[in-house]
């Protein structure tokens, strides 16, 4: 090679190392800038009302997804999941989770809450509860929050796979809801109610009594247990459940009082044969349907036993009504 090639060779050579070396400070320029517009759109977000905080997350995770491979990347993957997730960008926070699961990030407890959520709020019960096992005993509170965040979530998936081939997975969930502490009454409700539409009625029946024990004033529990009593033939004690949940109802204050549940059933199993010295459901009946006009099975009831009631009045050689099944 000649001199003068030699010259023009270490020329172009100098030529893509100067623009190499521009390139990476605009680069490096770029990332730092994406780095100041992420950090500074996750504090704004953190401040923001609920209207403009879904918009300000979605550009951090517009910022989030630009940044280059790295350890300032790795920094931020957490917020960068979280950013996803609360902007829409389930399956993406997803894979950001997911991912970072491969490599030492994943012992960040925030990562694995993020990853738990998008799994519920994606409808994959079978991989949330899969996760949630492996992750049960190294980070319990972990696994909690993500139920206790997802559970509107969780417990429509629940429901269904109770009836599927999933079954037991949703066994699992509800027992799992119903063990959060402190315990709440309409988780042990929703356990009793599964294990009744499992089949394992005793089972249900120590749950129902569990949770009574623990909140006696639980005019749902009441009603819910009224109803299990019933459907297994013991009439008089159903009727006990929901007599406690109407009274319990009326001595709420306004204006709760007058829409609780057992009212309906107490009219379909008692007022055409009320006890002696009973109290008369029909104007219990009167005061939940001003407060629920639109309770159409309540007002059909109410309807059904105030024309029998006439027609005793007057003649017993015909009935107004005859006995329907409920709900049709």
């Amino acid at each position: 090679m000649t001199n003068t090639a030699r010259q023009i060779v270490g020329g172009l050579l100098a030529i893509l190392a100067a623009a190499s070396n521009l390139q990476g400070q605009q680069n490096a320029q770029d990332t730092a800038q994406l780095l100041a517009d992420f950090d500074r759109l996750q504090s704004a977000a953190s401040n923001a009302a609920p209207a403009a905080k879904a918009a300000l997350l979605l550009q951090a995770s517009d910022a989030f997804l630009r940044l280059p491979l790295g350890i300032e990347r790795n920094k931020r993957l957490a917020q960068g999941a979280l950013a996803a997730l609360h902007s829409g960008r389930t399956q993406i926070a997803l894979e950001i989770a997911s991912k970072s699961g491969q490599s030492r990030e994943r012992s960040q407890p925030e990562l694995l809450l993020v990853h738990l959520q998008a799994l519920a709020r994606l409808g994959r019960l079978l991989d949330f509860e899969r996760l949630a096992q492996q992750q049960a005993n190294q980070h319990p509170q972990v696994v909690e929050s993500a139920l206790r965040q997802e559970e509107r979530y969780l417990l429509p998936l629940a429901a269904k796979a109770l009836r599927t081939a999933d079954q037991p997975s949703g066994r699992t969930l509800f027992e799992a809801l119903a063990k959060l502490k402190p315990v709440q009454s309409y988780r042990v409700a929703n356990l009793g109610l599964c294990l009744r539409q499992i089949g394992e009625i005793d089972a249900a029946f120590e749950i129902y009594e569990y949770g009574l024990k623990l909140a006696p004033q639980d005019l749902e529990l009441w009603n819910d247990y009224g109803l299990l009593l019933r459907a297994t033939g013991r009439r008089e004690k159903a009727l006990d459940a929901f007599r406690r949940s109407v009274a319990i109802d009326l001595q709420r204050d306004e204006p709760m009082r007058g829409q609780g549940p057992a009212i309906t059933n107490l009219v379909h199993a008692e007022s055409m044969h009320p006890k002696k010295n009973g109290t008369d459901p029909m104007a219990t009946a009167r005061i939940a349907l001003k407060k629920r006009p639109g309770a159409t099975l309540l007002r059909r009831l109410t309807l059904d036993v105030t024309l029998d009631r006439l027609c005793k009045g007057s003649t017993t050689r015909n009935r107004a009504v005859v006995d329907r099944p409920i709900g049709r």
